[in-house]
C-alpha cells in the first residue's frame, strides 16, 4: 500500500488502541476546556467586546486546534476509522431512503402545517390564547414540526429538496398506473 493513497480496507482497520484513545481524549479535552472556560470569561470583569472575542475564540478555535492535534496523534488511518465508526453509528438514526404512502402523506401534512401556521399567525396571532407573547412559542413548535417532518418523509424527500437548488435537475414523474394494475 502506498503512503499517498489509502484503500477502503485500510481506512476501516482500527489503529493502535492507545493512539486512538489518546486522540479521542485530546479532542474531548478541547471541548471540555472551551465549555468550562466560557463561563469564566463571561463572568469576568472584562469589557463586553473582549468577552465576546475570547468566547468566540474559545468556542470556535479551541476545539479546532485540539481536533488538529487529535488527528495528528491518531494519524490519517485512525481518523478515518473514527469518522467511519461515528457515521455508521448515527446512520441508523437517519431517515430511511423510501417510505410508504401513508407515512409520506403524514410527512407532507407535517411539512406544510408550519407554512400555513406562519401565514395565519401573522393575522390571528394576537387573538390566540396567550396573545402576541405566545406567538414565539407557536413559531418554535412549527419549526420543530418542520424539522421532524423531514425525518418522517425519508431520504428520497431530502433528494427532492436538494434538487430545488440544482439548476440542471429535472422532475421525473412515475408512469401512470393503469386501472387493472391496482
Amino acid at each position: 500500500m502506498s503512503v499517498t493513497k489509502l484503500t477502503n480496507t485500510a481506512a476501516a482497520e482500527a489503529p493502535p488502541k492507545g493512539r486512538l484513545y489518546f486522540g479521542i481524549g485530546v479532542f474531548v479535552l478541547g471541548w471540555v476546556l472551551a465549555l468550562t472556560l466560557v463561563p469564566v470569561v463571561t463572568s469576568s470583569g472584562l469589557s463586553t467586546s473582549v468577552k465576546a472575542t475570547l468566547t468566540t475564540l474559545l468556542v470556535v478555535g479551541c476545539p479546532k486546534i485540539f481536533l488538529l492535534a487529535a488527528i495528528a496523534i491518531m494519524g490519517k488511518p485512525g481518523f478515518a476509522y473514527l469518522k467511519s465508526s461515528v457515521l455508521h453509528f448515527f446512520k441508523k438514526f437517519g431517515p430511511p431512503a423510501e417510505v410508504g404512502p401513508w407515512r409520506y402523506r403524514l410527512g407532507l401534512l407535517m411539512f406544510f402545517i408550519p407554512f400555513l401556521l406562519g401565514l395565519l399567525l401573522t393575522y390571528i396571532g394576537p387573538v390566540l390564547p396567550g396573545g402576541a407573547e405566545a406567538t414565539a412559542s407557536y413559531e418554535k413548535a412549527a419549526d420543530a414540526l418542520l424539522v421532524l417532518s423531514l425525518f418522517v418523509l425519508g431520504g428520497d424527500f431530502w433528494d427532492k429538496l436538494r434538487a430545488l437548488f440544482v439548476r440542471e435537475a429535472k422532475a421525473q414523474f412515475p408512469a401512470p398506473r393503469t386501472a387493472g394494475a391496482r
